[in-house]
């Protein structure tokens, strides 16, 4: 009767969970959150205190983020937005109210992981139909007007409502997913299959025009390369794997024309008509006045106020840009460090390191791969401050943790 009950609720939370991915990636952020209302809902009537305790003690983290955000709303000035601010983390909490009473076993974990590759790549199919279609009616007559501003970059990730990096977040890491299925496999076909699914993939990431996720990739291939000549010990082979996936990264980026355009942006170009652009420029002006805005090292302003003394900043600092883009940070680091001090900044790194190592310990290298993706993509975006990066994350990690059953259990306190 027992195992009955156990494998009603395996299968409850595996349909859950799923419709929350597909729901996060294909539908409005309203509707993935009445699925994650719906988690929680379900996730009461197998409330465990013991279940509650032990997830606390591994997750600790994670709650301590959220409690400085929370407190820093004592000394906000601008309390609303920090009320959102809140709204948007609410998902920490809710981590609490949904894996320690799931109990999914390795094999649902990995079975959730396997049907979010298939989301993604129902996802990446569907943004192509709908950009080649639009080219099409548009009458371009080549194959390479797709890879112009029109059919790539922002209007290649508007397809799905998604903004690029973001977009490639979730690829970044079902390409993970699909490795670690590769590395599996015995079967030479489905072997194949993996290895065209990530080559695509990669494809679209670089298609996408993300410089930091094109970034991530490169680091995460390198990863998994530098992996396979340790496992493999077979450093011959490795050397021309590595020297491939350079020599094929080198040339589809600089054969995507808005992609090339784009990191030469971040040295400095100037385009025909004499219209000069310098994002690496701009971006250092842009992090030099957010950090600038801090007016409280150890605190921060709290986060209520870390657009407000952004714009400030800004206006200091005569970055119209910014100011009437209302630009964030660009690097969540230095939105914490705007509004929550050093202090903040410290938790969240201590997060990140804390998972990547229990990761590690674990042996749970998919786990280590999600912690390195998200860590990258921090850099450049306040990856945080939208629903798509702090939901994912969170829920995401959910599932990851669950792969290191049956492995030393794992406790940095």
């Amino acid at each position: 009767m027992i195992n009955k009950l156990e494998k009603y609720r395996s299968t409850v939370f595996l349909c859950i969970l799923i419709l929350f991915f597909i729901s996060l990636i294909l539908a409005p952020n309203d509707i993935n959150s009445k699925v994650l209302i719906g988690l929680v809902i379900v996730s009461l009537f197998y409330f465990s205190l013991e279940s509650l305790k032990e997830s606390l003690k591994h997750h600790f983290p994670l709650l301590l983020l959220f409690l400085l955000i929370t407190i820093s709303l004592v000394y906000t000035g601008d309390l609303p937005t920090g009320v959102q601010k809140i709204q948007r983390v609410l998902v920490i909490p809710l981590f609490f109210m949904v894996f320690p009473f799931a109990n999914l076993s390795k094999r649902v974990s990995q079975q959730i992981l396997t049907v979010f590759v298939f989301v993604v790549l129902t996802a990446t199919v569907y943004s192509h139909i709908v950009v080649i279609n639009s080219l099409l009616e548009n009458g371009e007559s080549t194959v390479r007007s797709l890879f112009n501003l029109n059919y790539s970059y922002l209007n290649l990730g508007n397809t799905l409502d998604l903004h690029p990096t973001y977009y490639a977040y979730f690829i970044l890491f079902a390409i993970s997913i699909t490795i670690s299925l590769l590395q599996k496999s015995k079967s030479l076909l489905i072997k194949s299959l993996y290895v065209l699914l990530i080559l695509y993939f990669s494809f679209f990431i670089v298609h996408l025009s993300s410089r930091i996720g094109i970034l991530a990739l490169y680091f995460l291939l390198l990863f998994n390369v530098v992996l396979y000549i340790r496992a493999s010990k077979s450093w011959k082979k490795g050397a021309l794997i590595l020297v491939a996936v350079h020599l094929a990264l080198f040339a589809i980026v600089w054969n995507i024309g808005v992609t090339k355009y784009r990191i030469q942006h971040i040295f400095g170009f100037e385009y025909y008509n004499g219209y000069k652009v310098n994002d690496g420029q701009h971006k250092l002006r842009l992090w030099g006045a957010a950090i600038k805005s801090n007016h409280n090292f150890l605190f921060g302003n709290g986060m209520g106020d870390i657009n407000s003394s952004l714009n400030q900043a800004y206006t200091n600092l005569d970055n119209k840009k910014a100011l009437n883009e209302n630009y964030n940070a660009h690097n969540q680091f230095i939105e914490y460090y705007v509004g929550l001090g050093i202090v903040g900044v410290l938790a969240f790194t201590y997060l990140l390191f804390y998972y990547g190592y229990a990761f590690l310990r674990a042996k749970n290298f998919l786990g280590l791969q999600f912690i390195l993706i998200t860590a990258i993509l921090c850099l450049t975006e306040s990856l945080w401050s939208r629903h798509h990066g702090i939901v994912f994350f969170v829920m995401a990690l959910g599932v990851i943790w669950q792969l290191n059953k049956d492995e030393t259990q794992i406790s940095l306190s």
